[in-house]
């Protein structure tokens, strides 16, 4: 049932890069975003699966960067909770291999992500609030300032997930 629900994850995980430009080189990459990561799920294989959520992402940047639609904040945050639950999910799956699980375990465990991706989906709202309301003052900011402003969000996040992961 877990590997089920994963394949059906890297599904949709892969069907976003293809619903913005289906494309010859975006499909090539999603295509292999597909297998690896659908490999990873069925060996229960983190490191894999990883590597399929990374090759995703870049078949979804590469669409964007070809189609240039308008930002899309709802795909995003949707895009990000599909991967942080295909990730979550195939670790309880690797953890739990062989064990009976009972209801309240499995309840538990949907419990911590659901708080997880709301966690996850408030920041975005928050951040994307921040941002339409900096947009228009950084509008013509130079770029050095722009890559600082990004190192220093890339930086935060790497803190947070530092903090999250280490915390007992």
């Amino acid at each position: 049932m877990l590997r089920a629900a994963g394949l059906g994850l890297v599904a949709v995980l892969v069907a976003f890069p293809l619903a913005v430009l289906p494309s010859p080189p975006v499909s090539w990459l999603a295509g292999a975003a597909f297998a690896v990561a659908g490999a990873g799920v069925v060996a229960r294989l983190v490191p894999l699966v990883t590597a399929g959520g990374s090759l995703a992402l870049i078949a979804h940047a590469l669409a964007l960067v070809i189609a240039r639609p308008e930002a899309d904040p709802v795909a995003a945050t949707a895009f990000g909770a599909t991967l942080v639950l295909l990730l979550a999910l195939v670790h309880f799956a690797g953890r739990a291999h062989g064990a009976a699980i009972g209801a309240g375990v499995l309840a538990a465990q949907l419990r911590q992500w659901l708080v997880v991706v709301t966690a996850g989906v408030v920041a975005t709202v928050v951040l994307t609030a921040g941002a339409s309301a900096l947009g228009p003052a950084l509008a013509g900011a130079t770029l050095p300032v722009m890559v600082v402003a990004a190192a220093l969000g890339v930086l935060l996040t790497v803190a947070g997930v530092i903090a999250l992961v280490a915390r007992p």
